[in-house]
């Protein structure tokens, strides 16, 4: 029990603190000069430095710190919480526990900074003050700890902290530390990425880390798909004793702190010489992350790592646990981190041969860098270009032809920023690929964006068509060989001319999930759509086959794609069938239940459908795999094995992956007048027009504005015009302009 003296003494140093003059900044000598902290080791908890300025050339060793400003913890995490302050952490799932060392109260802001961005904690640096915010205190004391500790975290005294070191009220500074960023970074021994500190989900993160890390590349291959659930044979082969559930969903939690969503990371760690994570007192080298995760993208268990699907398995249902809350929120593994460490490993190996030739690797470029990393955040929406230029591959577009292009500079808005990036892409690259990544409108937050710029502050959705096959510039050729020609001067003053072909306008679209109290009403609109199309598909070659109502339904809904194959293979079409009969069978059956339950997150199928599936797999020709008899009987025989316990739905898993990720989230389907079927954005309307415009790989929905020009609605799937069709239907070329 700590004496009342202990608060006082406690106070009157606060106090001091809080007296001290605040540190004033004096300007850096030159344009390629740093500043370093100097700590010195804590012995009484007080965090004191010093401040020096050196030529970039001639510092003494340092390391950098990589940090969010913010709160470091998960959403829903209760140590994240105000309430939990001072609270001991329980157990992280039903039947692990905590670590020993991980026990101690939290230290958090309080009420009125639910954010963690308010510098509201003095340290003494140089007799003055400067204000941090209160994970970059616990930074800071884990660093003075370590300097007087026996096992270092760290060998330096020196370190480079951007909150620190940067005068960040001095927006010419900014603008040349910003420049000099990428070159701090690689002068630097060694990145020390500060998650935070521990809460109570990250012991079992840590044995998902530990284990999945260990095992040996070559077994990778055994890891099937669906093994992720309850496969105990295949983790033994594996060489993993066990891993739960809980541990999986920790490991969720612990990829969706706020570190991993940075934009300025990419860059620390791309550019990291070595890199060293440090969560409360567990420290690892940012290799064993990138084995668990280049693991987890190889075996795609990604698909499965989601709060939305594993609460729903019998064991997170019935005991929850401390993830009971977590549990509540959407979160994921999504691409972040995967394209993190992609892009370390791409910036490592660049200058290095590629394998049996003559060719080097070079680092991504700058269009690259912001594709991948749409779904990073920023404070600043305009670092969400800014942190990537000292990434980029200077010999590659816009940098090749206009070597002036995009520095970083704070006095322009966001939306200087990204019209002027947009348009140097366009103009070096001359063709419309970057249209494809307009996120939907209704997700669009920088107001007076041209409706052709990307909003660059918030993560793609719905995810660029481009990525559903392996090679994603050969996946899809609408226009065919087309060409585009840029009007810099129109583009200049927010307008983007274009060229192609109007094919169509926009006559019955679909409803979304989230728009109808009826549970039933989304996929009701869908079999309507796809009832509404001629008995067979309209295609423009003669040379194609004749398709069927229910296999350009399905081909439509997965964008053709199944497990990144284009064409789909056959057999997605009979896996199609089967994710309708579960529908079907779970509205007329109690679902079942185990560790490896298939609960699709569409609503069950009731008898209100009834009549117009009906119709559609009656119109099916005879013999064709979807007709209304193979139906029926393979109802009966999918009724038969769950009686009798050999049937297994888990394999839809990667259907219904697919069919969220083509037709269903933020995509809408829609038929055209003349009976063309496609997914579109969620923010498409009737009315709106489809066109295929020259330089562009896919078709794009368009707007008509009363002025005759057009805004950009996105890019759309289009069965039977996604490979140049258009071109040889006898249309008319014409231009139109895109506000």
């Amino acid at each position: 029990m700590r004496s009342p003296r202990f608060f006082i003494n406690a106070r009157s140093r606060f106090t001091q603190i809080w007296r001290t003059r605040q540190y004033q900044y004096a300007p850096l000598p030159s344009a390629t000069s740093i500043r370093l902290l100097e700590l010195s080791p804590a012995n009484d908890g007080k965090i004191s430095c010093s401040l020096k300025a050196y030529e970039l050339q001639e510092a003494p060793p340092f390391d950098a710190l990589s940090y969010t400003w913010g709160n470091p913890l998960p959403q829903l995490s209760r140590a994240s919480l105000p309430a939990a302050r001072g609270r001991r952490p329980t157990a992280t799932s039903a039947n692990a526990t905590r670590l020993p060392h991980a026990s101690k109260k939290l230290d958090l802001p309080s009420n009125n900074d639910s954010s963690g961005r308010i510098r509201r904690y003095p340290i003494i640096c140089d007799d003055s003050s400067i204000f941090v915010t209160a994970n970059l205190k616990d930074a800071l004391q884990m660093l003075c700890k370590s300097l007087s500790a026996t096992r270092n975290i760290t060998e330096s005294t020196y370190y480079w902290i951007d909150a620190i070191c940067v005068d960040q009220k001095n927006i010419i500074e900014r603008n040349l530390q910003v420049a000099l960023m990428a070159e701090t970074f690689k002068a630097a021994q060694k990145v020390i990425v500060w998650l935070g500190k521990e809460d109570e989900y990250t012991s079992d993160a840590l044995s998902v880390i530990n284990a999945i890390s260990n095992i040996p590349e070559p077994h990778w291959d055994s890891a099937s798909y669906t093994s992720f659930y309850a496969d105990e044979g295949c983790l033994k082969e594996l060489g993993i004793s066990h891993l739960s559930i809980f541990n999986w969903i920790g490991f969720i939690a612990f990829i969706n702190r706020p570190w991993f969503k940075r934009a300025w990371v990419v860059q620390e760690i791309a550019l990291a010489r070595s890199a060293v994570l440090v969560c409360g007192q567990n420290t690892f080298l940012w290799d064993k992350l990138s084995k668990t995760l280049a693991f987890i993208k190889k075996s795609r268990w990604y698909h499965h790592l989601s709060t939305e699907k594993l609460r729903h398995v019998a064991a997170v249902r019935e005991t929850p646990g401390v993830y009971k809350n977590f549990l509540k929120s959407k979160a994921d593994v999504d691409m972040s981190s995967f394209y993190l460490d992609r892009t370390r490993i791409q910036v490592a190996a660049s200058g290095r041969l590629v394998p049996h030739s003559t060719v080097r690797r070079r680092k991504p470029s700058l269009r690259v860098l912001l594709d991948m990393h749409r779904f990073s955040g920023s404070t600043d929406p305009r670092d969400k270009v800014y942190a990537f230029l000292g990434l980029a591959d200077r010999k590659a577009p816009p940098f090749n032809t206009q070597a002036r292009a995009l520095a970083a500079d704070y006095k322009l808005s966001v939306q200087q920023v990204y019209s002027e990036t947009v348009r140097a892409l366009l103009v070096a690259n001359k063709h419309l690929d970057i249209l494809c990544h307009k996120e939907d409108r209704s997700r669009t937050k920088i107001p007076n964006l041209p409706s052709w710029v990307p909003d660059y502050s918030v993560a793609i959705k719905p995810y660029p068509l481009k990525f559903r096959g392996v090679v994603q510039w050969k996946l899809w050729q609408a226009s065919g060989k087309l060409l585009w020609t840029p009007d810099v001067a129109a583009m200049n003053n927010g307008l983007l001319p274009v060229q192609g072909y109007f094919l169509d306008v926009i006559d019955h679209t679909s409803v979304m999930r989230e728009e109808s109290l009826d549970p039933v009403a989304p996929w009701a609109s869908i079999v309507s759509l796809a009832l509404g199309l001629d008995d067979y598909y309209r295609t423009c070659r003669p040379k194609y086959r004749e398709i069927s109502r229910v296999e350009v339904l399905w081909r439509t809904l997965t964008t053709n794609t199944y497990a990144r194959q284009h064409p789909a293979p056959t057999r997605t079409g009979e896996l199609f069938v089967d994710y309708i009969l579960n529908l079907q069978i779970r509205h007329r059956l109690t679902p079942w239940s185990s560790e490896i339950d298939f609960q699709p997150q569409h609503n069950p199928l009731s008898a209100s459908i009834y009549p117009e599936w009906h119709a559609l797999l009656s119109a099916e020709p005879q013999g064709s795999p979807y007709n209304l008899g193979a139906y029926k009987q393979r109802l009966t025989a999918v009724v038969e094995s769950m009686f009798n316990g050999t049937y297994s739905p888990i394999g839809l898993a990667q259907l219904q992956h697919e069919l969220d990720n083509g037709g269903g989230t933020m995509r809408r389907l829609f038929r055209t007048h003349t009976k063309f079927l496609g997914t579109g954005p969620r923010s498409l309307e009737v009315g709106d027009e489809l066109w295929v415009l020259a330089g562009a790989p896919v078709p794009f929905v368009l707007r008509r504005l009363p002025n005759g020009r057009h805004q950009l609605v996105g890019e759309a799937y289009v069965y039977g015009l996604m490979h140049g069709e258009a071109l040889e239907m006898g249309l008319n070329f014409e231009k139109t302009t895109l506000e």
